[in-house]
């Protein structure tokens, strides 16, 4: 009955150590930034991130983040651009 509750216990407690959210998303690529940096705000920590889109390599997309707030805006990169990560 004790190894019983033991098991029971160790069992709970890496279920709640591994969230939901981790399990989703086990097997998802990561993908790094191409380019990542802070913007110098008063009162805000801007945090920028840049990164091209595993389905749409012709475009780039810029995500901020708050300590309240997130945005992302995605753009068509310029010929220039695409030129660039071709060399």
């Amino acid at each position: 009955m004790k190894r019983f509750l033991l098991i029971t216990v160790v069992s709970v407690s890496l279920a709640n150590a591994i969230s939901w959210s981790q399990l989703k998303s086990w097997g998802n690529k990561t993908v790094e930034p191409d380019v990542k940096y802070n913007i110098e705000t008063e009162g805000y920590n801007v945090r920028v991130y840049e990164f091209t889109p595993i389905s749409d390599p012709g475009s780039t997309c810029i995500m901020t983040f708050t300590n309240e707030k997130m945005g992302m805006f995605c753009f068509n990169k310029s010929k220039e651009a695409i030129r660039k990560e071709i060399k």
